[in-house]
């Protein structure tokens, strides 16, 4: 048996890591409750949403790609067709998240 195995494995104990929930206020479980309520009933309508807006912008994408637009011209069909608004929506959902596991402050 290799030192390192033996050391972790036997000799040392393993510890469990604490249960600290109970730090936290009231008043943070239930704003977590309601964000997760808000986002399990309209997370679902959500996602269609992006999808239909993705397959939308693909398709107007297809409409006029034959014709060789610039990217000033593409920009402008996104924007005749509120699909650049779709987008910018999208973007506002997400924009004041920080990424996974980022949002914790620093000691």
């Amino acid at each position: 048996m290799r030192l390192g195995v033996l050391l972790t494995e036997v000799l040392l104990p393993v510890s469990q890591p604490r249960d600290l929930a109970y730090l936290v206020s009231a008043d943070v479980r239930a704003a977590v409750a309601t964000a997760v309520a808000t986002l399990e009933w309209h997370g679902a309508v959500v996602t269609e949403a992006l999808r239909q807006l993705d397959q939308a912008n693909t398709a107007a994408w297809n409409a006029v790609r034959a014709a060789g637009p610039t990217e000033d011209e593409w920009r402008l069909v996104q924007r005749k067709t509120d699909i650049s608004r779709g987008w910018e929506a999208a973007y506002r959902l997400v924009s004041t998240l920080d990424p996974p596991g980022q949002g914790r402050p620093a000691d």
